[in-house]
């Protein structure tokens, strides 16, 4: 149990009410019997009562209304039963009397106090010698009443001594003892010093860990995310792969067949180059019997040209004979006329006349009838010239066309020959091709394996990768235990002193909590420590005020960033100090803090450049921001100045982050790690930043 003066001196003041109560009581008891049977008059009790309880009564008002530790009350106890003893010994006649005091002053012994024992005793051996001298003179002279005297005096005087020389002996051995704690409480104190610096570096050390741990399951899980994205891609790669091994088998197919059609179109092209020269040759003798055609036809177009001539001449003659009818008719009408003038004798010429007249009729009549078949003979070889026009056009511009076949089948042979040369140039290219591509489905094939065996790493690596997700929950439960450990073997020093309120330093984060009507937090001031004095810190919280009446104080909590350990006190009484014109607030406790484990918070991985600034050093170095939370952050330098940054306070400027409120962050510097020539830093906010906690809770 921890030694406390206040303790075991209440206790001794109440052993001693208790002590004196007691003997109170039974002298009380004892003198009333007495008084019953008649030893003592009722007046003489009622004196001896009053003696007896209103010291003691007033002995108990000063202690219920002082304190119950008040090192006065030895002295209430050692007059006011003084009083009440000195009564007993002036009135009563016992030779024993003397020894009512020996209980109460035994008890006095637990006060220690050498010099109020001596004046115990001396004021002891007074009343008792006044005593014996009264008895004395009042005829108790005999030589057993002077050894009785005798007997009290020594027996009272060996008793102080005896007291006396108890109390040195324990007032040496516990100042030996006291000794002997010193030195050793200076070994504890420096011991735990030592303990304080190295539990502190511990949880330092273990909540960088859980930062650590924290991190690397974030990456982890990034890295699992990563594998399965990869996975699944990969599964998507080895389908088109295979698709792809499949279209180049279907392609090398395909070309095998091209190649097939282009070897048969090589030999069509030959075939049409043989056949484009036959109807070459062919052509060139129709156009020989085209030319035949054209002279055969332009001598009928003469005959019938001379034909047309002829018959124009017959077409006359013909005429001329239709004359030479009307004529003889005529004459043949004029010879019948005159034959009949001349009556008989002209009977003879008149019948030959007839007859000329038939002849002329029939002469005219044939005449006719050539007429008309000349007529359809002319129609005809009209007919038969356009005809034979026509054919000599149509076989005119047949020798145009079929020279322009000519051309074109000339053209053709030519082009056949340069498609022959070309086919065989693609021939030999798709050969090649069907060669690449013989060589693309091995390829294909070997990437195919090769996807395989990377499928099978890559859900190797995702199995490990979950192995190692699981090992880091472990590793942070494991850590979170370490972390609670350490916390309560800091709680458990703090109670013997370990961490107080005076290992506050200046500049240390601190915030104040206040309370409602219900005793629960209400709001948050952060400030820093301004100085320490004994049980008691002067914190500055501007530009924020605390609403608190003038003169008093209200009751608070206190929480204490002391390096990565964030401290809490829950009975502390806030009051205002105004110093040089500005107010600052003094929080005092007496009581040990709590250790608190500081909430983890989500983190966001950004890609960022920021600025960093190291207390002390204007010069501004610039980094990449790795990631963010609301209690911490992590970036990378190459600057050697962040080797001996640890434990130092950085301002940090990330102009890209999406925060307006956290733009600009302040934080301790609680790892450095060098790696790949530039430094990972990981720092802790001295308090957490809900702007950053709510932008990230909304992603």
């Amino acid at each position: 149990m921890e030694y406390q003066k206040e303790h075991f001196q209440k206790k001794a003041n109440i052993t001693a009410m208790l002590v004196w109560m007691i003997l109170n009581l039974i002298l009380s008891l004892y003198y009333i019997a007495a008084t019953v049977q008649k030893l003592y008059s009722f007046s003489y009790l009622a004196v001896l009562l009053l003696l007896c309880w209103i010291p003691f009564a007033i002995g108990f008002v000063f202690l219920k209304t002082h304190a119950y530790t008040s090192p006065m009350y030895k002295h209430f106890v050692g007059c006011g039963y003084a009083l009440f003893y000195t009564f007993i010994m002036f009135t009563s006649a016992g030779a024993l009397t003397f020894a009512f005091i020996l209980p109460l002053t035994s008890m006095l012994i637990l006060f220690k106090d050498r010099n109020y024992i001596i004046t115990c005793g001396v004021g002891n051996m007074i009343v008792s010698l006044i005593s014996c001298l009264i008895r004395y003179g009042q005829g108790a002279n005999s030589s057993e009443d002077i050894n009785n005297y005798i007997f009290e005096l020594t027996c009272l005087l060996l008793c102080y001594i005896c007291y006396v020389i108890s109390i040195n002996y324990m007032n040496e051995s516990d100042h030996a003892f006291n000794q002997s704690i010193q030195g050793n409480l200076d070994h504890i104190y420096a011991t735990v010093d030592h303990v304080k610096s190295a539990s502190t570096a511990v949880v330092d050390g273990v909540t960088a860990v859980r930062d650590l741990a924290d991190e690397n399951k974030h990456s982890a899980n990034t890295v699992m995310d990563s594998m399965t994205e990869l996975s699944n891609r990969n599964m998507v790669l080895n389908e088109k792969t295979e698709s792809s091994l499949h279209m180049t088998s279907d392609i090398d197919s395909r070309v095998s067949h091209v190649a097939n059609l282009i070897g048969e179109m090589v030999t069509l092209v030959n075939e049409s180059a043989t056949h484009a020269n036959e109807s070459s040759r062919e052509l060139a003798g129709a156009i020989e019997l085209s030319n035949t055609m054209a002279a055969l036809s332009k001598e009928v177009g003469d005959i019938l040209t001379e034909f047309a001539t002829e018959f124009e001449m017959v077409k006359a003659e013909t005429g001329t004979i239709n004359g030479i009818s009307s004529q003889t008719n005529l004459l043949a009408l004029n010879a019948s006329i005159e034959a009949a003038r001349a009556g008989d004798a002209g009977r003879g010429f008149a019948v030959v006349a007839e007859e000329v007249r038939n002849l002329s009729n029939e002469t005219q009549e044939s005449s006719g009838r050539i007429m008309s078949a000349l007529s359809h003979l002319e129609d005809t070889s009209d007919k038969m010239t356009q005809s034979v026009t026509r054919t000599i056009e149509l076989i005119q511009l047949t020798l145009e066309k079929i020279a322009q076949v000519n051309e074109s089948v000339n053209s053709i042979s030519a082009d056949s020959a340069q498609l022959d040369k070309n086919i065989n140039v693609i021939d030999n290219a798709i050969r090649e091709v069907a060669q690449s591509n013989h060589s693309m489905v091995d390829n294909m094939q070997q990437i195919s394996d090769v996807m395989q065996v990377m499928s099978a790493c890559v859900e190797n690596a995702d199995e490990n990768t979950k192995s190692m997700l699981h090992k880091y929950e472990k590793t942070t439960e494991n850590v979170g235990n370490i972390e609670n450990s350490v916390s309560s073997l800091i709680i458990e020093l703090g109670a013997g002193g370990f961490m107080g309120i005076q290992d506050a330093k200046p500049g240390m984060k601190i915030s104040i909590i206040t309370l409602d009507k219900n005793g629960a937090a209400s709001r948050d001031y952060y400030g820093q420590v301004v100085s320490q004095q004994e049980k008691e810190v002067l914190v500055d919280i501007r530009p924020n005020t605390i609403d608190i009446p003038a003169g008093q104080s209200i009751h608070c909590h206190l929480q204490l960033n002391v390096g990565n350990v964030l401290y809490n006190w829950h009975d502390v009484f806030v009051s205002e100090v105004n110093q040089g014109g500005v107010l600052y607030y003094r929080a005092a406790t007496s009581g040990n803090p709590k250790v608190m484990n500081r909430k983890k918070y989500p983190r966001l991985d950004i890609s960022s450049p920021c600025t960093v600034t190291i207390e002390n050093d204007d010069h501004p170095y610039h980094g990449h921001m790795l990631d963010v939370s609301a209690n911490g952050i992590a970036f990378t330098v190459t600057d050697k100045a962040f080797e001996e940054a640890e434990k130092h306070m950085v301002t940090v400027h990330i102009p890209d982050l999406p925060i307006p409120d956290a733009q600009t962050l302040n934080a301790c510097v609680m790892r450095c790690k060098k790696g790949n020539g530039e430094y990972i830093v990981g720092c802790r906010l001295p308090e957490d930043n809900l702007a950053i906690q709510e932008y990230i809770e909304s992603r």
